[in-house]
């Protein structure tokens, strides 16, 4: 890749974090289990499942998927922490958690707004759930730059740890 590539790529990403506000929203399965061992329910009884799997269809965005997709962030852990500082079930970075107004900690409302945004990043990318994927994990100037580059291979041109996690979550 030449050096007038690389700085019209770095630009692509940083156009779209102004634009779009999505950043590395998810880190994938390197999450640090914190608190909660995993319970896919609240003290109160909440079935965040049942809560992701809703969310995603209230959203507009296959259920099945986002739940797989959740599952791969946190193992449903509401107290998960990556090792990137990604916070909470839907592992949302604290910044971009300020930016779209939810609290990162709260299982409930993190899982309604990380849906939500999933379902702009599904219509984005025309409908495409490993492109909304590899935006939510590796931030949509990642993705651009790839499709923009490299085309329909443009999968094998996203950071492994999308990769990866695309693949996981997809097949």
């Amino acid at each position: 890749m030449t050096l007038k590539k690389i700085i019209a790529f770095l630009g692509l990403c940083i156009g779209c974090f102004a634009l779009c506000g999505c950043g590395d929203l998810g880190t994938g399965v390197n999450y640090l289990m914190t608190g909660n061992t995993g319970s896919q329910q609240s003290s109160s009884g909440s079935d965040y499942r049942s809560m992701a799997y809703q969310d995603a269809t209230n959203a507009g965005i296959p259920s099945d998927l986002y739940v797989k997709q959740i599952n791969e962030e946190s193992g449903f852990d509401p107290s998960a922490v990556s090792s990137a500082g990604a916070v909470g079930i839907a592992q949302i970075i604290p910044s971009t958690a300020q930016s779209w107004g939810v609290d990162p900690t709260d299982p409930v409302a993190s899982l309604k707004v990380a849906a939500d945004h999933m379902h702009w990043y599904y219509a984005h990318y025309g409908y495409d759930y490993a492109k909304a994927l590899g935006c939510y994990n590796a931030g949509c100037g990642s993705v651009d730059s790839a499709v923009s580059y490299y085309g329909s291979s443009w999968r094998d041109h996203v950071p492994a740890e999308t990769q990866h996690y695309i693949a996981a979550i997809m097949g």
